[in-house]
């Protein structure tokens, strides 16, 4: 750019590929994937895919004689996971769909993978039941959950920001930190036993998340979620003006994980495993 400013993505579903993926998801799936194990010639699910780290990670694992499919409700997220490049391996169908409906038969897939999926559903046991269902006999379902706002450190502090100025526009507590309000082990457990599991064991991950740009960090997570709220798509200033107010509480949290010019703080996941 002319400016000497790098050239930023536009949209949500780019902002989320470009900085939340190398950040934090590419990392989680590692994790996710090491306890998963997909193997030669599995049919796998990814659910609630979202721009396809995970799908497109297990592709090359489960080779040419496997299959991957990617599932996720946000047409944004599915249109950005086509566009980018197809890894080796299997063939990766994306699809727009709904967890809990899923348009898949009985016994279609020997693994389910869900990476920060379950506490978005509006209804987690008709979720988990079709998890069960798709799957073949023996099957398993592998899912990552963050813990509670209390293990996530910046994001803790975040969400506190988000809540202070949200709150004036009618937004609650529960729709900011909803990706962080299934942090009891119990509750996922529960979620998996009524949809039909029987076998679940519940372990933990911690992972580092960086950052490339601490200057930036509030407007790409905000970009990557709060603008498609509908207050913020109707009034494109007053997006302007959280991102500002957000970024003004959060910046002595900030300096504390900087790192460069980025920004380094841990994160922790429960991971769930289902057969």
């Amino acid at each position: 750019m002319g400016d000497g400013q790098e050239q930023r993505p536009a949209s949500p579903a780019d902002v989320y590929e470009a900085v939340f993926v190398p950040a934090i998801f590419e990392p989680l799936t590692r994790a996710t994937l090491d306890l998963a194990r997909p193997q030669p010639g599995e049919r796998v699910l990814d659910l609630a895919c979202g721009t396809g780290i995970v799908a497109r990670r297990a592709a090359p694992l489960v080779g040419d004689g496997g299959s991957v499919v990617g599932l996720d409700l946000r047409p944004g997220m599915i249109a950005k996971a086509r566009s980018l490049p197809a890894p080796e391996g299997a063939a990766i169908d994306w699809r727009e769909g709904d967890a809990t409906a899923l348009p898949f038969a009985a016994g279609t897939f020997d693994l389910v993978l869900c990476q920060q999926g379950l506490q978005f559903f509006p209804d987690r046991t008709a979720a988990a039941a079709e998890m069960r269902r798709v799957l073949a006999d023996g099957g398993r379902a592998v899912l990552a959950v963050w813990r509670g706002l209390e293990h996530l450190t910046l994001f803790r502090e975040l969400t506190e920001a988000e809540a202070r100025h949200l709150a004036k526009l009618g937004v609650s507590y529960e729709e900011i930190a909803l990706p962080f309000l299934m942090g009891d082990e119990g509750e996922i457990r529960a979620a998996l036993a009524a949809g039909g599991f029987t076998a679940i064991t519940i372990s933990e991950a911690t992972i580092t998340a960086s950052f490339p740009s601490a200057d930036r960090f509030v407007r790409d997570v905000e970009t990557a979620y709060a603008s498609v709220m509908p207050q913020f798509v109707d009034d494109p200033s007053a997006f302007e003006a959280f991102v500002a107010a957000v970024a003004a509480d959060l910046a002595p949290a900030l300096a504390r994980y900087r790192d460069g010019d980025g920004v380094r703080f841990t994160l922790k996941a429960h991971m769930a495993v289902a057969q």
